[in-house]
């Protein structure tokens, strides 16, 4: 632990030592600003680092971190401002000060700075640069004024109605939302190697945490001279401008929420709607229609829709959900609010007084009136947390506007009353950004997206991860999709599932108007009401955000210990390299670091292709990177190493270190609702490949309460496991629990995952032989393999305290398994895609099916794990080769053109048949193609009758026709065959059929050269006008009416496998 983050915990040891009384009223004592924040923050320097030369005072915070001030008066700013509460800062950094010739000159081992002495600060009298032996590159020097184009950016107030805003807070200076402004922050962080905070117009606080006046310096800047330590700088800005609190366990989960005239029945109907469907589910958010309607903002329940509220909530609570609820504050309290009686007689009101009380947020005995006398009665019957919308202005409520508005004052004020009211439990908002140091109020929402567009989807994750360069990296978007476009509903889903917050929420764009006039138009916010095509790849989303709870909570910890937001760029672990800064706000390269052990690349492009695979370039960086879809392992030895290829609709980028330690919840615990509330009876740690050793840890705390501050020490546990491969196929791994708290499991089951491995040969948990199971142990402990993700699992149940594994892996090298993963992963997602139009090589014939054998190779290496090891190393190695033959197999089905009636020809078996179908053309893939006959209808064609093929196996004889019924001998085929004209149209040609009883084979034919074929060979006619074909493609034959089933999924399953491995 640092020395300085011990300091700290040790400082706020005193803070919260029990639930006491409510707390005394602010003006009745004197405290430190820390009171009314998470720890005991210390505004005032130690006077060793402080340094004052005339008008001029300069504090070193630590050795890359200095403050500048300068006072026209000579009197300097103590007290906290909004940004900046904790000055002292441990461990007091080492400096040294001389004065000669005029200048002083302050020393740290990696700054030096420069001052001649009684001048006005400008780029003449001021100046900081690099000293001699420093570890601050690129920074050499700083002076006044110098530009700062490096600038990495920060945040700005929120997304409401402006799509894609420029997060330079010069340009972006005179926008406004909502009559405020966006509170543009600069970033920490910079390309330069330095940052300048100016704090000169912020807000101080007074020791009660109030409103203090704007800063009294006339100069205030902050000097982040950091280099390239991105992180660094972060862990210092935290320490200077306040810790990100932990949020409780239970807002890592899936949230929920929608602008709709909700009853309790209906509230209940979606909680089991979520349930029925293994969706998970740990936030519900009530909008603003919960509470009474005399206007848009209030305080009360509508008792028509809840009319037993206590009720109501505990039934949430009962199924495991945290609840919140939507406040317009502006309106303030009405004397219709159930509480107003109480706020009236703290205002001072007439008891017969039924004015409505003003929204102030200068006034503390409204606000704190307002806090403890109208929310916490609901607060008090399990309202979770506060949704505060927008219409406060930025000068709304009595505020200056700028520094001083509601916006940051409301989320401060309401992250901070359980601390003001000596509560053992967290609290935050979900609010929009008010001005740096709105970190300290850890969860933003971003506001009304303008439009449901591939354009503003792509923005947010570029806005979300350059908003860590202030530690404000939760950041919570509206997910809601379009009424037509589902996939980018979808990719929007995805890309949530690896944010900061996870909220399902629409603002009224499925409901209103639309349901009546054109229902066509209503956005969708229900996953499940999108097909199932699209349905699947959203909840699976859902699922492995849960899962993944234990993962990002842990972040959630590091957050608040060092600063590094869950949502990182890339730039912080490789800052040296030009690629690491490639993503943008049009969504190019729109990767970021999800924790500290992966990066996801989300999908933030419409496929625009037939083939419904969408097209991403990922920057790999140096390192070794196994992708979680492919199980193939990159190593990114070149800094400019773009990897471009096209994923499936079911299919998130995601890229894990190699040698990580990935924990989650299983699948069965991660689906209930309200599971991110719930101590983790079960951990599944994933050992990915790659490294001879490593570790991974899982932080558990009660998940609710501030013991993590009070009681640092005996709070929390880390749940740690480390191993070390001991030879090419042994491993040893420990898991122990670091740590108690009273709600901590006494014993759990842990399931420990080896990716890329061969089945397992011996394995022994604590010294006890595991035996094998073929389908995972039934409640026992045991190891199985599951091929299809190519990993070996142990399962152990019941451990109550540490586990030690002992497992020998059979010798397979772990190469073998590069990919495997992907191979059959994609053979299945092809395989699955072609049967869904009858058009898979084999499901009608003996000939080929190399991928349903691919496909069917996950359950094929599954049981030889246990029964035949040479059998399962065969295909295991054999497997690149049959996916080369799946993807031959694909190219001659991908060959034929939609739309085209094309005839084949067998020499062996003097057979014709045409082919209206990829399906017919893939089942005859041994004829020869002859000729193309003319081109079929679109299927949405009135006139458009069924291209029928039967089949005589004794004669072997194909016969194409319109009629439905089989002729004496012959059985229909197991595909469709297209579609011809029923009747003559212009530009159509006659169909006609032939027969050749020496031959015995029928010819159904329409060009010039199939007529001459048949009367050549001395065919007879039959039928003259079978019915009628196109001499060419018909108008509108790009429309996706026009393409057959089985044509663009050739393409879709060929795409799929030529992405195995790129």
């Amino acid at each position: 632990m640092p020395v300085r983050l011990l300091a700290a915990l040790l400082l706020c040891a005193a803070l919260l030592p029990a639930i006491a009384a409510s707390r005394p009223s602010p003006k009745s004592h004197k405290a430190r600003v820390g009171d009314y924040e998470l720890l005991p923050y210390d505004p005032v320097a130690d006077p060793r680092t402080v340094v004052v030369e005339g008008n001029a005072r300069f504090t070193v915070i630590t050795s890359r971190l200095v403050r500048m001030e300068w006072s026209d008066s000579g009197v300097f700013l103590d007290q906290a401002t909004l940004a900046f509460v904790n000055r002292n800062a441990e461990p007091r950094p080492q400096m040294s000060v001389t004065r000669s010739d005029g200048v002083l000159s302050i020393a740290t081992n990696q700054v030096v700075l420069h001052y001649t002495m009684g001048a006005p600060f400008n780029s003449s009298t001021l100046k900081i640069e690099a000293a001699e032996k420093s570890s601050v590159e690129p920074f050499t020097s700083w002076v006044p004024g110098q530009s700062a184009a490096g600038n990495l950016l920060g945040t700005i107030r929120s997304l409401d109605d402006k799509g894609v805003v420029d997060l330079n807070c010069t340009l972006n200076a005179d926008i406004r939302v909502h009559q405020e402004s966006l509170h543009c922050a600069w970033g920490i962080v910079s390309r330069d190697g330095w940052s300048v905070v100016d704090d000169s117009s912020n807000y101080a606080l007074d020791d009660n945490g109030w409103w203090a006046g704007q800063n009294t310096d006339t100069i205030d800047w902050y000097m982040f001279a950091y280099g390239w330590a991105y992180k660094d700088a972060l862990a210092d800005f935290v320490q200077v401008a306040g810790r990100i609190p932990l949020t409780p366990r239970y807002a890592s989960g899936i949230w929920w929420s929608i602008w709709m005239n909700y009853n309790m029945g209906d509230v209940q109907n979606i909680v089991l709607d979520y349930e029925n469907r293994d969706i998970p589910l740990d936030v519900y958010i009530l909008d603003m229609d919960w509470h009474s309607k005399e206007g848009w903002g209030g305080y009360s329940f509508d008792k028509r829709l809840f009319p037993f509220p206590n009720d109501a909530l505990g039934w949430l609570h009962h199924k495991g959900l945290a609840v919140g609820a939507n406040l317009h504050d502006d309106d303030g309290v009405r004397s219709t609010e159930n509480m107003y009686r109480q706020l009236a007689d703290v205002m001072g009101y007439a008891q017969n007084s039924t004015a409505t009380i003003p929204f102030s947020a200068v006034n503390d005995t409204y606000v704190y009136g307002l806090e403890d006398q109208v929310l916490k009665p609901l607060e008090d019957i399990g309202m979770s947390l506060w949704w505060i919308d927008w219409q406060q202005g930025g000068k709304e409520g009595g505020c200056a506007g700028l520094a001083q508005n509601p916006t940051i004052w409301l989320n401060k004020i309401r992250c901070t009353d359980s601390i003001r009211r000596r509560q053992n439990e967290r609290q935050f908002v979900l609010a929009r950004w008010g001005g740096l140091g709105n970190h300290r109020y850890q969860v933003g929402f971003s506001g009304d997206v303008l439009g449901l567009t591939w354009k503003n989807m792509a923005y947010q994750p570029y806005f979300s991860l350059t908003a860590a360069n202030v530690g404000y990296g939760f950041w919570s978007h509206d997910i809601v999709g379009p009424p037509a476009d589902h996939e980018l509903h979808v990719r929007w889903v995805q890309f949530a599932a690896y944010s900061g917050i996870f909220r399902t929420h629409d603002r009224g764009m499925s409901t209103g108007i639309c349901a009546d006039t054109e229902p066509a138009t209503c956005a969708i916010v229900k996953i499940w009401e999108l097909p199932n095509k699209y349905f699947e790849p959203a909840r699976a989303a859902l699922q492995a955000r849960s899962m993944l709870v234990p993962y990002i909570y842990t972040a959630v910890r590091e957050a608040y210990d060092n600063g590094l937001s869950l949502i990182r760029p890339m730039y912080y672990d490789f800052p040296q390299h030009a690629s690491a800064y490639l993503a943008d706000p049009e969504g190019d390269f729109a990767q970021y670091f999800f924790g500290p052990d992966m990066f996801v690349s989300p999908v933030v492009r419409s496929s625009d292709r037939s083939d419904e695979l969408a097209e991403i370039t990922t920057w790999v960086p140096p390192g070794c990177w196994y992708e979680e879809l492919t199980g193939v392992v990159y190593e990114g030895t070149n800094a400019n190493f773009n990897l471009t290829k096209l994923y499936a609709l079911t299919e998130i980028p995601v890229f894990v270190r190699c040698g990580a330690v990935i924990p989650r919840t299983p699948l069965a615990h991660a689906v209930q609702t309200g599971s991110a509330q719930r101590q983790y009876t079960a951990l599944d740690f994933s050992i990915y490949p790659g490294v001879t050793q490593g570790t991974g840890s899982v932080y558990e705390d009660d998940g609710r309460s501030l013991n993590y501050v009070s009681d640092p020490e005996g709070s929390h546990a880390f749940t740690k496991l480390t191993y070390t491969r001991t030879s090419s196929f042994t491993i040893d791994v420990n898991l122990e629990t670091l740590g108690t708290f009273d709600e901590l499991p006494a014993e759990r089951t842990y399931i420990v995952r080896f990716v890329s491995a061969a089945p397992i040969q011996s394995a022994k948990a604590n010294g006890k032989t595991l035996p094998y199971s073929r389908f995972g142990g039934g409640g026992k402990s045991a190891w199985h393999y599951d091929a299809p993700e190519a990993t070996a699992v142990v399962v152990v149940h019941g451990v109550s305290s540490a586990l030690t594994l002992q497992v020998v892996f059979e010798s397979i090298d772990e190469a073998a398994f590069n990919g495997v993963k992907g191979m059959v992963a994609h053979a299945t997602l092809g395989k699955r895609a072609l049967d869904d139009a009858e058009a898979t090589v084999g499901s009608s014939s003996t000939a080929g099916g190399y991928l349903s054998v691919l496909s069917s190779s996950g359950d094929t290496l599954s049981y030889l794990a246990g029964t035949n090891l040479q059998a399962f190393e065969n295909l295991v190695r054999g497997m690149p080769s049959l996916l080369a033959q799946a993807q031959n197999e694909l190219l001659a089905q991908e060959g034929f053109i939609p739309g085209v009636l094309l005839q084949l020809w067998d020499e062996s078996r003097q057979d014709s048949v045409l082919c209206g179908s990829s399906t017919c053309a893939s089942t005859n893939a041994y004829y020869t193609e002859v000729r193309i006959e003319g081109y079929q209808p679109l299927s949405s064609d009135p006139n458009a009758v069924p291209l029928n093929d039967f089949w005589d196996s004794d004669v072997n004889d194909n016969y194409a026709t319109t009629s439905s019924s089989a002729p004496a001998g012959y059985s229909p085929a197991n595909f469709a065959n297209g579609y011809v004209l029923g009747s003559q149209q212009p530009g159509t040609l006659p169909l006609a059929l032939y027969y050749s009883s020496a031959r015995h084979d029928h010819v159904t034919v329409a060009s010039k050269a199939g007529h001459f074929f048949a009367k050549q060979w001395g065919y007879d006619l039959v039928n003259a006008t079978l019915g009628y074909v196109l001499s060419s493609p018909p108008s509108g034959a790009a429309d996706a009416a026009y393409l057959f089933s089985g044509g663009d999924r050739v393409a879709y399953a060929q795409g799929l496998l030529d992405n195995v491995f790129v």
